[in-house]
């Protein structure tokens, strides 16, 4: 049997995985993020309806073009950024490829090739804003000049997506070549980070097991606090954790309006909410498959767990915000308190629900959380507190899916 062309061996490669991960996703997820996809689109449009009407009434088509151009065009340029931010984080960050790629006869341009194919796997879902974006200009713009900024946008975004990652891989080459003592002149770009590999686990003298007899669900948690503890990845996202929780008490005693500062402290504490949510995911995704789904354990102690760490954090957040001493009124603090404790329980509570249902994938449950948040955010923005009822939906769901522990969703 004649060779596989190199090239042709990688496009079965890359077709088979998006396959793969395709079928992976539980029908009904298929469907919620089709539906996500809508509701963003519509988002977009709606919003750039009346600008766009706007700019034609006062400078004519060709000023509503020139203006949707403008703005596809800073659409292509955040989808390269996107895109370069990928594949710079898998170049650099603590999960970068094996240095086995290197032990293949494969040219390091073609490994350069298929990792930054990996990276731009986010640059098509700038078609979904762009698709609200060419709607809000239909009746606008002419047709034919609607249709020719159209077909720019969709050839630049190829183009778009490889500088993106070209620009990374020129910028994370010298310092992992610094970094591992190696020559730039002798390695191609690729094959500098790819002979450090994976950044070593540091030895650590444990102390010696001792063995008691206690609730499951808070000896997981014990090995929660443990791992959370000892992870590099855990460690830096609960320090982002932190700081959020810190900056959104610091607010408060800020020489600012009291307005300001109640706004500024309810936004992080928010944005706390999201980050306990996603440290509670990369908590559960450090946990080893085959040895967690070994245990004689059940969904109620795994759940258990990670819901009183959710509580936990809500708790520590809303201690952070009554060390500062807010300047509000005691009702008005007690509304605030209970407002940004719960929104954090809530964010708490689905990402520790997203992390132990798609578990081992955490990649998945990440992007099922950014996604979630964001069209949350968007349709509060549509309606007020419309965003709060559909995560209060999303909660329910993924408290639904915590039946199939057996079977999760993202084995």
């Amino acid at each position: 049997m004649p060779p596989v062309p190199l090239a042709s061996a990688f496009r079965d490669l890359e077709g088979a995985l998006l396959r793969r991960r395709f079928q992976q996703l539980d029908p009904v997820l298929r469907l919620e993020i089709a539906a996500i996809a809508a509701l963003i689109a519509a988002f977009v449009g709606w919003q750039l309806r009346i600008p766009l009407d706007g700019i034609a009434r006062a400078g004519g088509p060709g000023a509503a073009a020139r203006a949707l151009a403008l703005r596809l065009l800073a659409l292509a340029l955040v989808a390269a950024i996107a895109a370069g931010a990928r594949y710079a984080r898998r170049l650099r960050g603590p999960d970068r490829p094996e240095p086995a790629w290197l032990a293949l006869p494969i040219p390091p341009p073609a490994i350069a090739r298929h990792l930054a194919w990996e990276a731009r796997r986010i640059v098509p879902w700038a078609l979904v804003p762009a698709l609200g974006a060419l709607a809000a200009a239909v009746g606008l713009v002419p047709a034919p000049l609607l249709l020719l900024i159209a077909a720019a946008f969709a050839s630049l975004l190829v183009p778009a997506g490889h500088a993106g990652c070209a620009i990374a891989l020129l910028l994370a080459s010298p310092a992992t070549a610094a970094a591992g003592g190696l020559e730039p002149s002798r390695l191609h770009p690729i094959e500098r980070p790819l002979a450090l590999g994976p950044p070593e686990a540091r030895s650590v003298r444990l102390p010696r097991v001792r063995w008691r007899r206690e609730a499951p669900w808070r000896a997981l948690w014990r090995k929660d606090l443990l791992l959370a503890l000892r992870n590099p990845p855990v460690q830096a996202r609960g320090r982002s954790l932190i700081v959020v929780m810190a900056l959104s008490a610091l607010v408060w005693r800020l020489p600012v309006d009291p307005s300001f500062a109640h706004l500024a402290a309810f936004a992080l504490a928010l944005t706390a909410g999201a980050l306990l949510a996603a440290w509670l995911i990369e908590l559960a995704g450090a946990d080893p498959f085959a040895t967690l789904r070994g245990l004689p354990l059940g969904a109620a102690p795994v759940w258990g767990a990670r819901a009183a760490w959710a509580l936990t954090g809500a708790g520590a957040l809303a201690a952070f915000q009554v060390l500062a001493r807010p300047a509000l009124a005691p009702p008005a603090l007690a509304v605030f308190l209970a407002w940004t404790a719960g929104a954090a329980l809530a964010l708490g509570l689905y990402g520790a629900q997203l992390g132990i249902t798609l578990h081992p994938r955490a990649d998945h449950a990440r992007r099922v959380l950014g996604v979630s948040l964001a069209v949350a955010v968007a349709a509060s923005l549509m309606i007020p507190l419309l965003g709060w009822v559909l995560l209060l939906a999303a909660l329910v769901h993924s408290a639904i899916g915590l039946r199939r522990w057996s079977a999760p969703a993202g084995s």
